[in-house]
């Protein structure tokens, strides 16, 4: 991209070349030792995408997943049937968490045959419970789902199935001596634990930038970029909300 950019005005200056190559041998060094997780397959251009419609990060995890199930070979397979069990869940989003659901049915089916092994989450899916779907699902898999699940097609919105969740999130949130505002509601539903330490004061210990990384921080082919001369790290409390910031001087 530096030599792409050369004599443009948007080309950043203040990368030293010399310790990007270093940090390209030091992560080929890496890469090398991940060897066994990671695949060419998933460094190339694949076209494939325009017909399957599978999103690359779901591509590259999935391909890991079927050579953990010495299913390497069956690759083509499972795409064809990634794009029927699509159409089959009215053409449901390939978006997380239904591209993994929607993956992980068609290894199925493509392992045990079809609908043998229904996934419980392909049948929430299917049955509504992820909201309307695009399309039509196929009446015969939801016939099964149904079946299978002892449950009917959802056909209110979705959200009326479940209570109010702010005001268990509260009493929760209050319990653990943490602030009652919407935010700390919000990341306690996600990440209750880590919520928890960084309100009480707990940080990871910060490491140490190696010093050739630390002196090139300064050092700039372009003598006008801006050097830091000085960095303090403080600890800023607003409203009961703790938050670490940084504040550096430059010249």
């Amino acid at each position: 991209m530096l030599a792409l950019l050369a004599g443009h005005p948007r080309r950043p200056d203040h990368f030293n070349p010399e310790l990007l190559m270093e940090i390209r041998e030091y992560l080929e060094g890496v890469y090398a030792e991940l060897s066994e997780f990671t695949s060419p397959a998933n460094e190339r251009t694949d076209a494939d995408i325009l017909v399957y419609q599978v999103p690359g990060g779901m591509l590259s995890n999935f391909r890991n997943q079927l050579k953990e199930l010495n299913m390497s070979e069956r690759i083509s397979d499972v795409m064809k049937e990634i794009h029927y069990v699509r159409e089959a869940l009215g053409w449901i989003p390939l978006v997380t968490p239904t591209s993994q659901i929607v993956g992980m049915q068609a290894m199925m089916n493509v392992k045990f045959g079809r609908w043998k092994n229904f996934a419980p989450a392909a049948m929430d899916i299917a049955l509504g419970k992820f909201g309307h779907n695009p399309g039509p699902v196929d009446p015969e898999v939801l016939k099964l789902a149904s079946k299978l699940s002892k449950q009917e097609p959802v056909t209110d919105n979705t959200s009326s199935l479940l209570p109010p969740g702010m005001p268990s999130l509260r009493e929760k949130v209050a319990e653990a001596g943490l602030p009652v505002t919407d935010e700390s509601c919000v990341l306690f539903a996600m990440f209750p634990q880590q919520t928890t330490a960084w309100f009480r004061g707990e940080r990871p210990a910060p490491q140490a930038m190696p010093a050739k990384l630390r002196s090139s921080q300064t050092a700039s082919t372009n003598p006008t970029a801006p050097s830091v001369r000085n960095v303090r790290h403080m600890t800023v409390t607003v409203g009961g909300i703790t938050r670490d910031a940084t504040v550096e001087t430059l010249s």
